[in-house]
């Protein structure tokens, strides 16, 4: 094993370093907002929705004016890294697997229901 206390392997973890950090960093894939209302067409309406109540009968019905402000703040995240606490968050239900006793907690499997923005994401 190499001992990191030795100078060359100090030099050598910080040319590495050196190098990451000054390397460029590649742009974000932006999305537009055809690419996000094709999306959006795509979903099922009889999935259930998610902590933030929007169902997606409701985003297959929004204006284009609605669809290309989503793509604007999609495209923010993407450049800011900061995605938003809001669509962290899950609804967990559990599911009683079939065949199995009510009684058990083991018998149950657990669901996270998430925000159907924060998926289009």
């Amino acid at each position: 094993m190499t001992d990191p206390s030795v100078p060359a392997v100090i030099q050598t973890v910080d040319v590495a370093l050196r190098s990451y950090f000054l390397s460029p960093v590649s742009e974000p894939h932006l999305t537009i907002p055809d690419e996000f209302h094709e999306a959006i067409r795509g979903l099922k309406v009889s999935k259930a929705r998610g902590l933030n109540g929007i169902r997606n009968r409701a985003l297959k019905h929004l204006h284009k004016r609605a669809v290309s402000l989503l793509a604007r703040i999609f495209n923010a995240v993407l450049r800011t890294h900061l995605f938003p606490q809001m669509l962290k968050h899950a609804s967990v239900i559990s599911i009683l697997n079939p065949g199995k006793d009510p009684a058990l907690p083991s018998s149950y499997r657990p669901i996270s229901l998430l925000d159907t923005i924060g998926k289009l994401f």
